[in-house]
């Protein structure tokens, strides 16, 4: 039986022999995100309309302008991507990667059910909501039809779960597929690694040339998955900084009764959601890092085996050189993904939750006053 991790990557196009059905479902995603971006504005533009609907608004066009860039992102390196991943066929993961993709999985899937029960639910279980009141979609309402019918009540509330599956299913893809090439990755390391101490030990020319060409093949792959990554992973570090912000704002907006709190309820759970995207990102990314400085380890752990021979010297030269250049995942070329940047992104977490809690504070002292 074919594992859930190989059953989401073949039905996201990682493989060559999809058809025309997902190209089509491609373009339809991208045409329906579109439309739920180019709709949402004049909600926003209106003057007339109540500041919660508005604030709502914002969030909605922030999400579909996020997920617009990704679907963008994803059909644009396709190709690339399917390259990957058939480069990748001959290599198995490790066992806890494929065990935490398929947590990853299940999580998406889950949570979008979640967020679409949140406004079905509100709606029957609050006497005063009637149907077709602001929160009692996924989204913002946009469409043109305004009605307590509940056939048509049914049928909007469809057509407004798209935006929500369609927004967890482009953050799983990019999450999954990134953290499966992580995977590859560190299996290729530590297979060189492996290659390494072997020739090294026995003083093998013929084993230390098949790993110096393993290891510009695996320098190959992860250039290519920056290419692929750099730019996604940018708009997820601005997104969950942007929303970190608007939480901050909402809490005290919540709190003097001007906003509903559902925004504040959905703004949290994303920032939390982007958070844990960010930290994944920084512990895989220093994972590679690690690994592969401890291939240039092992070739000094083993310069007492060094032989006189030397073609095999020059050979460990040319893999030394090759390891000593490290390997920098940028996020746009802006921000390097390591723990570092996870210590600086927590750190920034921590300030703006400090500023919040004396916000906070100096809201009730005013309000006791």
């Amino acid at each position: 039986m074919a594992h859930i991790v190989d059953i989401f990557l073949q039905n996201m196009g990682c493989s060559h022999d999809r058809g025309y059905g997902l190209v089509f479902f491609n373009y339809c995603e991208l045409a329906f995100t579109l439309l739920f971006t180019v709709s949402t504005y004049p909600t926003i533009a209106d003057p007339t309309e109540n500041l919660s609907i508005r604030l709502y608004g914002v969030l909605c066009l922030l999400i579909e302008v996020h997920i617009f860039a990704f679907i963008a992102a994803r059909i644009y390196h396709q190709s690339q991507r399917r390259d990957m991943h058939q480069r990748s066929q001959g290599v198995e993961i490790p066992e806890n990667y494929r065990r935490k993709i398929a947590i990853m999985i299940k999580h998406h899937f889950i949570i979008s059910n979640v967020f679409v029960a949140v406004s079905l639910l509100y709606t029957i279980s609050l006497d005063w909501v009637r149907i077709g009141d602001p929160f009692t979609f996924p989204f913002i309402d946009v469409l043109p039809i305004k009605t307590t019918n509940v056939t048509v009540y049914v049928c909007k509330y469809i057509v407004y779960t798209l935006p929500v599956y369609f927004a967890h299913l482009e953050t799983c893809f990019l999450n999954v597929t990134f953290m499966y090439s992580a995977g590859v990755v560190k299996r290729h390391f530590q297979i060189l690694d492996e290659q390494v101490e072997e020739a090294i030990v026995n003083e093998d020319e013929q084993k230390l040339k098949i790993a110096i060409k393993h290891h510009q093949q695996v320098l190959k792959y992860f250039e290519d998955m920056k290419t692929v990554y750099e730019k996604p992973i940018l708009l997820t570090i601005e997104f969950c900084g942007l929303y970190v912000g608007l939480t901050s704002c909402f809490v005290i907006q919540v709190i003097q009764g001007f906003i509903h709190q559902i925004i504040l309820g959905l703004c949290i759970v994303s920032s939390m959601a982007c958070l844990m995207t960010i930290i994944m990102y920084c512990i895989y990314a220093s994972n590679m890092y690690d690994l592969h400085n401890g291939i240039l380890n092992a070739l000094f752990e083993h310069r007492s085996c060094y032989s006189r021979n030397k073609s095999f010297k020059r050979l460990i030269l040319i893999m030394m050189m090759r390891a000593t250049i490290p390997l920098e995942f940028k996020a746009g070329s802006i921000f390097t993904i390591n723990l570092n940047l996870l210590v600086k992104i927590l750190k920034f977490a921590y300030t703006v939750f400090n500023v919040l809690l004396s916000s906070i504070n100096h809201q009730f002292k005013e309000t006791a006053i």
